[in-house]
């Protein structure tokens, strides 16, 4: 390689090398927004018996009373990603706890979404 084209191929290393940055990083913004939209449908579809999750949601929950919504969930202060995942794998209802959320059977990757959901509603 002479002298000539050096220049010209560091340049397009470097616009190829940012090209990879940016794609990932809106790749990135494109997954949790997905995220979001998906734990929103799937909140939908397992948590409205219980919980208002979403103002439009298609009915009310026929708990009486309702659990908490899921944005008063939202605004607590130690709500959180972690909080959040080990409320939903740990906390069920049993004869220790006749009153707790039944035990949703999630797997990680709706509980990612059921999250990041929620979290989506903190003001």
């Amino acid at each position: 390689m002479d002298s000539s084209t050096a220049p010209m191929w560091t340049a397009s290393t470097w616009v190829f090398v940012i090209w990879m940055i940016a794609g990932s990083a809106w790749g990135q913004a494109v997954d949790a927004t997905n995220d979001v939209s998906k734990g929103r449908h799937l909140a939908i579809m397992l948590c409205t018996t219980c919980h208002v999750v979403a103002p439009d949601q298609p009915y009310a929950p026929t708990l009486s009373p309702p659990a908490p919504s899921f944005e008063s969930i939202a605004q607590r202060a130690e709500t959180d990603g972690d909080s959040l995942r080990k409320f939903l794998t740990t906390t069920y209802q049993g004869l220790d706890k006749p009153k707790g959320m039944p035990n949703p059977v999630l797997a990680d990757s709706q509980i990612r979404t059921i999250s990041a959901y929620l979290l989506s509603l903190r003001k």
